[in-house]
């Protein structure tokens, strides 16, 4: 009961975080659920979770969702999520994958003013998309991953938070089935999810209320900051593997 009681406090307080920064709060629950659960259980559980603080988020958030990022990233995700499933048992190492994130995330962070910003157009979202569905079930939290291409000047907090939530909901949503492909047993631990998943709303709810009173300023400063940890987080967990 007392670890139970850990990660549902957990899921509740990195919901108000993903709420007001955009995200970082998958990474740090994640982190947190390393201490408690194996590890075979981890991204599953995980996953289950963040799909209802996410899509709790976008429905409190749902008028600021940007859809013509929404549906090419929703094209591409299926086509990831099965290749993941045909390579994740073959995969010997998944620290590459990490530390490309982590170039992305820097080069987005500390580019000098002459190199190019990572402002794609919309429709290569749907290659963001397939980034996303193969690389869910292998490492799990994607949050870091997609956040770069959300620092868009065309993008108001609202919009970051709200369309960033509706394509991770989909990408969790996507790990259901591939780990059901691989057999992992949900109902053993549905009511751990039930818990954490309750507890993540209510945090959600509290978040979105908080984000509407943070100016724009100071949103891009917390979202470039809470970018910076979760590198240093990603860098930390490749050396220590």
């Amino acid at each position: 009961m007392f670890e139970t009681s850990i990660l549902i406090f957990s899921s509740f307080f990195t919901a108000i975080i993903s709420a007001v920064a955009g995200m970082a709060g998958g990474i740090v629950l994640l982190s947190i659920m390393t201490f408690f659960l194996n590890f075979q259980v981890i991204v599953p559980i995980h996953g289950c979770v963040q799909l209802l603080s996410n899509s709790s988020r976008c429905w409190f958030l749902r008028k600021s969702i940007c859809w013509d990022i929404f549906f090419p990233f929703l094209i591409g995700l299926p086509f990831g999520t099965i290749l993941a499933v045909k390579l994740i048992k073959s995969l010997p190492s998944k620290e590459y994958f990490l530390l490309a994130i982590c170039a992305l995330i820097f080069y987005t962070l500390f580019k000098p003013k002459k190199l190019p910003a990572l402002v794609i157009p919309k429709w290569c979202f749907s290659f963001i998309g397939f980034t996303v569905g193969l690389l869910g079930p292998i490492i799990g939290a994607t949050g870091p991953l997609m956040a770069p291409f959300f620092l868009r000047p065309d993008m108001t907090k609202e919009n970051v938070v709200a369309t960033k939530s509706s394509v991770q909901t989909i990408g969790h949503l996507a790990k259901i089935p591939a780990f059901l492909a691989l057999d992992f047993p949900y109902m053993d631990y549905i009511t751990l999810i039930l818990l954490m998943g309750v507890a993540s709303v209510i945090g959600t709810k509290a978040g979105v209320l908080i984000l509407g009173k943070v100016e724009e300023k100071v949103f891009r400063y917390i979202y470039k900051s809470a970018l910076f940890i979760a590198a240093l987080r990603i860098l930390y967990k490749v050396y220590e593997a």
